[in-house]
């Protein structure tokens, strides 16, 4: 394999989220398909609660046996995540190193945007309430926003991080980890209101640089955690694939 360190980039998926919940858990709820767990009620999709489990270890823990930390490379994945924020730790990696990188960048839903609000970057997510300090900005910008305006933002950063990553001296090679946004945007722009030729033919292009999550290509297989999140098999499976691709 290669002799480049890989840097991997994401949200919760890549952090490796309920990876080893099964551990601390008595009766875990068994896996299921993308149709089983996608049946399952708002309330019946919560994960376990873990309060009896030192936060630090348990975060550790994931990220090793994420697909990440399965091919030894550095996991930067941070649950959550927007896409401006992924793009800003991408940036700050490749502006701040003095070796050529791997890197992958496993993009986040089109939901989730950041803001610099009160001094500080803050990420959001459309359909959870935010704390008392935030809740007039998160208001204000549900308020004056819409989907199509959401993937237009996303979009923008999207391409413009790509383009960045593809053109910087420190990047060895650059990959994208799908776990399965790109399939949510391509239902979104064959939607009248949605549709926009421009990201079509862009995510067209990009299609020989994306690597599909297991799940992706098996709805029929149980990855499925009760949170949402995919298990060890699938993570396993992934780092076999990108294995493959960098031989």
């Amino acid at each position: 394999m290669t002799q480049h360190p890989l840097h991997f980039f994401g949200d919760s998926f890549t952090a490796g989220a309920e990876l080893v919940d099964w551990k601390y858990v008595d009766n875990y709820p068994t896996y299921k398909n993308f149709q089983e767990w996608n049946k399952l009620s708002t309330h019946e999709r919560e994960r376990p609660i873990l309060n009896h489990v030192d936060k630090k270890t348990l975060h550790e823990e994931e990220r090793q046996q994420s697909y990440a930390g399965l091919l030894g490379g550095v996991n930067h994945g941070v649950g959550g995540s927007s896409m401006q924020s992924i793009q800003r730790c991408v940036i700050h990696h490749l502006e701040n190193t003095d070796h050529k990188s791997i890197i992958f960048i496993q993009p986040t839903g089109i939901e989730r945007w950041c803001e610099y609000v009160d001094n500080k970057w803050v990420d959001f997510i459309s359909d959870i309430e935010v704390c008392d300090e935030h809740k007039q900005y998160y208001r204000f910008r549900l308020s004056h926003s819409t989907q199509k305006s959401n993937l237009l933002l996303w979009y923008n950063c999207v391409l413009t991080l790509f383009a960045y990553v593809k053109s910087h001296h420190n990047t060895a090679d650059w990959w994208i980890i799908n776990n399965g946004i790109f399939n949510e945007i391509e239902s979104l722009l064959k939607q009248e209101k949605t549709s926009n030729k421009m990201i079509t033919h862009s995510l067209k292009n990009l299609k020989e640089k994306i690597i599909n999550f297991p799940h992706i290509d098996n709805t029929e297989h149980p990855y499925f955690c009760v949170g949402g999140h995919v298990n060890a098999e699938a993570h396993k499976e992934l780092a076999q694939i990108i294995k493959k691709k960098l031989q």
